[in-house]
């Protein structure tokens, strides 16, 4: 029992940033940022998101009893060493490392994108913007909230946690176990070594935008063929003994790739790279085959600590950036190395936010409230009433439930395009019914048609099609529910 309601604020900022608010170990709200600036992976601090959990439950930040950040800024040492290991191994990186480093510590208020700095001034910052701070705050390892927050999804007692994405405060890659309750360490990767900054640097490279085209590099992946995954392999992402690897960072630069610098051994190696606009040659789609062909290799061999000396563990909590790497879920369901997969739904930085504090949280936590996905402002129907009459000159019709879909049935038949809205807004990435576009997945031009009228992008990139769980069976070769858009499967 609680004697007053005790309220814990979760916060990322730097990555995608985000906001979570619990009540009483109960999950009520969490938002990105960029779901309010509308800048897409904005990644400042998330006074948008704060203000909106706040709003939500109707309280000021004086109310908050505790506040957990997704990150310990003052573990500087691991950073700092290999940057300058960096610098003197290729001299020609010093500037655009001074610049970054420069961008990294500068005060968001002045570059408007997330700073490290911002880290060390999260009280000014909560009290400028938000008023009254009692709160004490509390900053928690990067990977260890990406773990706590995958492992709340389902309630296992054994499974193998693997989290990994572009770094944390020293590490990119962390592999743990949980045996009867109990977490154990097995292997840590140490930053730069990062199978996230190797997928994002050939992003770069094959000419999509880093940090967002990755999606585009996967969708684009399964029309190659690996030819170049050999090199790939003894050149740029090496595997080493115990389930470790090692980046070539001198060839897969990623600082300089995100200012559209690549090395020229890499392009002797694989060609030009692809210019933004430039449609992509076969080369092009048999180097991103290559990328995630290795990607999944590393992927697999990553995992041998845990699956060779403890193979009854037959289940897996996924989680990080590269988490989201769909295609790579779906071949290691595929490869009977575990029986299932859970991948929260944002798996991502944000996911991060609630992360840390379940980290801070000591008490009893409700975790039905964390596995739900619809976690953002419900609107009434007299809300939206109000706000679509402000952009729209047409009159409105209320109607019935039942009537509602069956109308939307018989567009959807007819080969229209339905904007669908209802419930809280969706946090992560994937858009799972609440905020979504409908269509009819039997009609083969249904694609170009949302394509050309909504999404503008690329024919390559696939949608994902949702169907009843009881009947998912009938469609997908899956021998597991896939609610989040996260595990790719045959048809």
């Amino acid at each position: 029992m609680y004697e007053k309601e005790v309220y814990t604020l979760g916060l990322c900022t730097m990555g995608t940033s985000s906001a979570a608010l619990f009540k009483n170990g109960i999950l009520l709200a969490a938002i990105e940022e960029e779901r309010l600036s509308r800048k897409k992976n904005d990644n400042s601090f998330p006074n948008l998101a704060i203000k909106e959990v706040l709003k939500i439950e109707n309280i000021k930040l004086s109310d908050v009893d505790k506040i957990c950040v997704y990150w310990q800024p003052w573990r500087v040492g691991t950073r700092i060493f290999n940057t300058f290991k960096k610098v003197l191994i290729d001299p020609n990186s010093k500037k655009i490392i001074i610049e970054k480093v420069k961008q990294v510590f500068t005060p968001s208020f002045i570059t408007q994108e997330g700073s490290w700095a911002d880290l060390f001034r999260i009280k000014r910052i909560l009290t400028k913007n938000h008023g009254e701070l009692k709160a004490k705050i509390n900053f928690y390892d990067h990977h260890l909230t990406h773990q706590k927050y995958g492992e709340s999804i389902r309630s296992w007692d054994n499974c193998i946690c693997l989290s990994y994405d572009g770094g944390g405060e020293s590490d990119s890659t962390v592999l743990s176990i949980i045996l009867e309750g109990k977490k154990k360490i097995l292997t840590r990767h140490k930053w730069p070594n990062s199978l996230g900054h190797f997928y994002s640097t050939f992003t770069g490279f094959l000419g999509f935008k880093m940090l967002e085209g990755e999606y585009k590099m996967m969708g684009l992946a399964p029309y190659g063929k690996p030819k170049y995954k050999k090199k790939i392999l003894s050149e740029i992402l090496l595997l080493r003994k115990n389930g470790k690897y090692k980046l070539n960072t001198e060839l897969c630069d990623y600082h300089s790739a995100l200012k559209g610098k690549f090395n020229q051994k890499l392009i002797s190696l694989f060609g030009n790279q692809r210019l933004k606009d430039e449609k992509p040659t076969q080369d092009h789609i048999d180097l991103a085959c290559s990328v995630q062909s290795a990607f999944e290799d590393c992927l697999i061999h990553i995992l041998s600590p845990a699956t060779k000396y403890y193979p009854k563990l037959n289940k897996i909590v996924l989680s990080g950036g590269c988490a989201l790497n769909v295609t790579a879920n779906g071949k290691l369901l595929k490869s009977k190395i575990v029986d299932e997969i859970i991948i929260p739904p944002a798996p991502h930085d944000a996911g991060c936010a609630i992360g840390a504090a379940l980290c801070g949280i000591k008490t009893k936590i409700d975790y039905q409230s964390v596995r739900s996905p619809y976690l953002g402002k419900n609107f009434s129907n007299a809300e939206i009433h109000n706000e679509l009459s402000k952009q729209c000159k047409n009159n409105f019709l209320k109607i019935k439930e039942d009537d509602l879909i069956k109308r939307t049935v018989n567009y959807l038949i007819e080969g229209k395009l339905i904007a669908w809205f209802q419930g809280g807004a969706e946090f992560g990435p994937r858009a799972l019914g609440a905020r979504s576009f409908l269509a009819d997945p039997r009609n083969d031009q249904i694609r170009d048609q949302i394509n050309q009228k909504i999404k503008k992008r690329e024919l390559f990139r696939p949608f994902a099609p949702s169907t009843l769980e009881e009947t998912s069976k009938d469609f997908f070769d899956i021998e597991q529910d896939s609610p989040y858009m996260n595990i790719v499967s045959k048809v």
